[in-house]
């Protein structure tokens, strides 16, 4: 027999109060902004708590300027958050700045 996690739906089960309780999926926007910086991080909250760390993808939803030099990642992925991490790939042309440049993030139960 298979675990099924307390929030998974399958053909058949009964219907409980967390399974009707769980979210998910999540997903947001963050406009993010520094200054003469070659790393950033973010620490982000979740709207809903998830009941164990989630699967995550990011992105930088801009090719404004040199936002293409650098990218993101999730890290310290829990139930309650994340912290967003983003980078300049390329060390050799140093720090930028960033201005309200739009951050997508996406969260899912793993399965």
């Amino acid at each position: 027999m298979v675990a099924v996690p307390a929030t998974d739906w399958r053909a058949g089960m009964r219907i409980t109060g967390l399974r009707l309780a769980a979210k998910d999926y999540q997903a947001g926007q963050l406009l993010v902004s520094f200054t003469n910086l070659a790393s950033y991080t973010q620490s982000v909250t979740f709207p809903v708590p998830f009941p164990v760390p989630p699967i995550m993808n990011v992105e930088i939803a801009s090719g404004s300027g040199t936002t293409g030099r650098f990218e993101a990642r999730p890290i310290n992925m829990t139930a309650t958050g994340w912290t967003l991490f983003i980078l300049v790939t390329d060390t050799a042309e140093g720090p930028d700045t960033f201005s309200n440049i739009p951050i997508h993030w996406v969260a899912r139960m793993p399965t």
